[in-house]
């Protein structure tokens, strides 16, 4: 396979209206509900204030990408420890210092890293090395989709060696328990096979499978753990089936232009943001999506993961 770019994007992600580069957020609300896809992310409504958990999961996983840099570079772990916290607060600081949800504000954040340190500095599993000898964290990939005429992207947290196999690893935080139910949801998932595909096939890199590295957020506690993946190379290929198929069909949608409600996923994720919308008759949802969220073009949109 050919045109390949490592880092950032080398084609314009939205073009007349029409998705052209394609990543595993967007293939998910895609086959999600086409019509929560419409919104969000071809015509851009964005809710008027970002989440406390999307902040929150933003600043514990660039604390932990500048922990396993520095680690991975042979810093040791106090010195890593406090450029890890001085990073998330100078990137993050402001923002999570206004959260009001107190599990998951600045302090949370912090907790969750300096923890992480004390936890994990000796464990076992090692961030790999790129063919330049930089470290494989936050690995951005772009490359044509096999039989299309898309593009697929990510960005991979990790690549990491463990008992001598490498595994992609994949951070998550969440308030829920840490038990077998919560890491199960991870096998299948979109997401994870996605880079999974992208790893094998387009980076040409022998990763066994992936690791699900869970942070669990509380008011006074952070709980980790983790669970690890193997995934066969009939399973990708089920996985590039299917996304061909959504692909094609997210084609006759564009053609048609009419993507259509999926009422099975108004209750996903404890309720879907576009709910209040479609409740109401077609002429009616331009007020509500007016007042209750922000047009956010797909130029100025930041790039998914």
């Amino acid at each position: 396979m050919t045109d390949i770019t490592l880092g950032e994007h080398s084609f314009a992600k939205y073009v007349d209206n029409k998705q052209i580069v394609w990543d595993a957020s967007s293939l998910s609300t895609f086959t999600s509900c086409p019509r929560y896809y419409q919104l969000g992310n071809i015509q851009g409504w964005q809710p008027r204030v970002e989440g406390a958990a999307t902040m929150y999961g933003k600043a514990v996983h660039y604390g932990l990408e500048v922990l396993d840099t520095a680690r991975f570079y042979g810093t040791n772990k106090n010195e890593a420890t406090a450029e890890a916290v001085l990073a998330v607060i100078d990137e993050y600081g402001e923002k999570l210092a206004a959260s009001t949800d107190n599990a998951r504000d600045l302090e949370c954040a912090l907790r969750a890293i300096v923890w992480r340190a004390e936890d994990h500095w000796d464990d076992n599993m090692k961030v790999a090395a790129m063919p330049d000898d930089t470290p494989a964290c936050e690995i951005r990939f772009e490359c044509p989709f096999p039989g299309t005429d898309y593009r697929f992207s990510g960005r991979i947290d990790k690549i990491a060696k463990l008992n001598g196999e490498l595994y992609i690893v994949d951070f998550k935080t969440t308030k829920s328990g840490l038990n077998d139910y919560y890491f199960a949801r991870y096998s299948p998932n979109t997401q994870i096979y996605a880079y999974l595909w992208a790893t094998r096939n387009i980076l040409k890199l022998p990763v066994r499978g992936f690791v699900v590295d869970g942070i669990q957020t509380g008011v006074n506690f952070t709980r980790f753990g983790r669970s690890v993946f193997n995934v066969t190379d009939t399973q990708l290929e089920e996985w590039e089936r299917d996304t061909r198929l959504a692909l094609e069909q997210a084609t006759s949608y564009y053609n048609e232009q009419y993507y259509p409600q999926n009422f099975g996923a108004c209750g996903n994720y404890g309720g879907c943001k576009f709910r209040s919308v479609c409740s109401r008759a077609p002429e009616h949802r331009e007020t509500w999506l007016t007042s209750d969220f922000n047009l956010s073009p797909y130029g100025t949109r930041e790039t998914t993961k």
